[in-house]
């Protein structure tokens, strides 16, 4: 087997999650003391372990007869707690359960990312900057960030996924961390708080491919994604210090990512940009198993 990289270690290391295989368009995945088998349409290669591994797992996430995305139903073989139970990355505790959709509330390939946000404003030296976490999900990001720190805003369409993140934050011991909870179309929000004139130091953003806020607004990444960012640029400070932009979207990829960030959110001389795909070590096989974008911004010193 392919020797761990240093960038890996923190799968085995500091991580209650292992990716344990891929293959036939499927993903077999350890979170926490769980095992699961979940679709990956991007895996077209064959499985590295035998079936009878495969057969092992507690549950099969499938998505609904003639559909990729969207929802779709569990089949479980063991007892999973319904209501969820805990999974550590380093210091940080997130609680994991199995969703209508086929997610547990948690995206290990984000996972170097949320180290990157970390020693982004870790590197402030105390100085506690001003972070927006749009889409923000069940929390993670925002997490890494206010554990070094930072001033949080954290958006989100969803009052479930926000309330997720609150408990993931109190879970975590950072329940005194200054968090700004918001439950609220990203567009309407982003026009309000460049009407109050408030200002971000740092930005990050996983924007879905499709979704509906709060009051049926519909989000569509292609179309909306130029708008959105405008209007980022509007709450962002003069100098940001950091931005990171991700995406799981086929149709937008790293480099697109690199180049809307120059066209609406900052000067290409002013800092440094890293892009890449999103992946995940495969502890069985010692591929890495692509999952999305990724582009990142930091400000020169």
């Amino acid at each position: 087997m392919k020797p761990i990289t240093a960038d890996e270690t923190y799968l085995v290391e500091e991580f209650d999650y292992r990716l344990l295989d891929t293959g036939n368009l499927k993903k077999l995945e350890q979170f926490g003391p769980h095992i699961f088998v979940r679709p990956a349409p991007q895996v077209i290669w064959p499985p590295h372990l035998p079936q009878a591994d495969w057969d092992e797992a507690d549950g099969e996430f499938r998505h609904h007869k003639g559909k990729s995305t969207g929802g779709g139903e569990w089949t479980f073989r063991n007892s999973v707690p319904r209501d969820g139970w805990p999974l550590r990355f380093r210091d940080l505790v997130f609680t994991v359960r199995a969703t209508s959709f086929g997610h547990l509330g948690l995206f290990p390939e984000q996972a170097l990312n949320w180290d990157w946000i970390s020693e982004q404003v870790k590197q402030l030296n105390g100085n506690k900057p001003y972070v927006l976490n749009i889409f923000g999900y069940t929390g993670a990001s925002t997490l890494a960030a206010a554990s070094q720190g930072a001033n949080v805003t954290h958006l989100d369409a969803s009052k479930s996924s926000v309330t997720w993140a609150r408990k993931n934050l109190e879970s975590s011991g950072l329940a005194e961390c200054p968090v700004r909870w918001m439950v609220d179309d990203a567009e309407k929000f982003l026009q309000r708080e460049h009407r109050r004139g408030r200002k971000y130091d740092g930005l990050i953003m996983d924007p879905p491919s499709f979704g509906r806020g709060p009051k049926g607004e519909v989000w569509q990444l292609e179309t909306q994604m130029a708008k959105l960012l405008t209007l980022c640029k509007n709450v962002l400070c003069d100098s940001p210090k950091f931005i990171l932009l991700t995406t799981h979207s086929p149709g937008v990829s790293a480099l697109t990512l690199k180049n809307m960030m120059i066209k609406f959110l900052v000067d290409p001389d002013s800092g440094t940009f890293q892009t890449g795909d999103m992946s995940i070590y495969d502890t069985g096989s010692g591929l890495h198993l692509p999952n999305g974008f990724y582009a990142r911004y930091s400000a020169n010193s």
